[in-house]
């Protein structure tokens, strides 16, 4: 029994590294590929193969110009909206009594204390 279950956990190392080597050996040759690929697109100057570089360097162009157009205008907007939150809080805290602004501090102190337990 003993040497049956050596047996199969010698056949299973032994399938495991076949495994291994045939995946490393189709990496090298999926790389091998891609670069040959590379190598024929590159020395491929018609002028539909320009055509097409040209046009998708602009479209990457035109998309990173987007984005940083939204990221640019995302900031403004943030940028406006806490000012006007600052501007909302400030007329708010000089609406409110001083009462009821002590009232609402002890308890944010007391929330405060509650959470931390």
């Amino acid at each position: 029994m003993e040497k049956s279950l050596m047996d199969i956990l010698n056949a299973g190392i032994a399938l495991f590294q076949s495994g291994e080597d045939k995946l490393k050996q189709s990496l090298s040759d999926l790389d091998h590929a891609y670069q040959d690929l590379k190598t024929k697109g590159a020395l491929n100057q018609s002028e539909q193969a320009n055509r097409l570089r040209d046009l998708i360097q602009k479209t990457v162009g035109d998309a990173q110009d987007k984005l940083l157009g939204a990221n640019e205008s995302s900031k403004a907007v943030i940028s406006q909206l806490k000012e006007n939150f600052e501007k909302i809080s400030l007329q708010i805290d000089e609406a409110l009594p001083e009462e009821f602004k002590a009232k609402a501090k002890s308890a944010l102190e007391e929330l405060k204390k509650l959470t931390k337990k």
